[in-house]
């Protein structure tokens, strides 16, 4: 019967990255949400005085060219830098832009805040019960599709919030490919990590049912 010091000692040192990186993401949550209240700084451009700007992904622009230029124009109120790729921004965004940006990175922000908390769970578990338990395989599998799942659904919706912003600054506006391309670049990562993650918890959960069916015999 393992102690629950041992117990401790089998979750390190994921354990303690998970605290620290834990309390660095609310760390810097806090902050931010501070200065853009307090000060004239952006936090996903939430700031007072904020510009944004959004660069169109997978495409490539000659600015010098006399043939190549990138069919576009800037929307009034928007403006355009072209430097290999499209760079469009809005001195002073209205609060669908401002919203549209913040979704450019707050997906992925709260993935990895679940992550780390269904990470936390797995751990509380392991040190409570022993590794080998049901209730380590259920947080496991959870822990498993949360990153799945949920690292496809933020790319998706981080490329179509792109797409989106860059159609209130653009005119004409580009397609919505982004949303797509978004899920295929978190993918290969989302399937090989969750699939592992759902393995070990298929596997811990006919280790503990074994152990119950020995323990049952004795």
């Amino acid at each position: 019967m393992t102690t629950t010091q041992q117990r401790r000692r089998l979750t390190e040192p994921l354990g303690s990255i998970t605290w620290l990186l834990g309390r660095l993401l609310a760390f810097g949550l806090i902050a931010g949400a501070a200065f853009t209240v307090f000060g004239s700084g952006s936090f996903e451009g939430f700031g007072r005085n904020a510009a944004i700007c959004a660069t169109q992904p997978n495409a490539g622009y000659d600015n010098g060219g006399p043939y190549i230029h990138p069919g576009v124009a800037a929307r009034p109120g928007a403006s355009i830098t072209i430097n290999g790729t499209l760079q469009a921004c809005a001195s002073h965004p209205g609060i669908g832009q401002r919203v549209l940006f913040t979704l450019m990175d707050l997906p992925s922000l709260l993935v990895w805040a679940v992550v780390l908390f269904l990470i936390w769970r797995v751990i509380a578990a392991a040190r409570r019960d022993g590794p080998f338990t049901v209730r380590v395989a259920a947080a496991i599998r959870r822990l498993g599709w949360v990153v799945l799942a949920g690292n496809i659904a933020a790319g998706a919706v981080q490329g179509l919030a792109l797409d989106q912003l860059l159609n209130t600054m653009l005119k004409p506006g580009i397609g919505y490919d982004d949303a797509i391309t978004g899920m295929f670049h978190a993918l290969p990562i989302a399937l090989l990590v969750g699939a592992a993650l759902l393995t070990f918890a298929r596997i811990i959960r006919l280790g503990a049912q074994m152990d119950d069916e020995i323990q049952g015999t004795v």
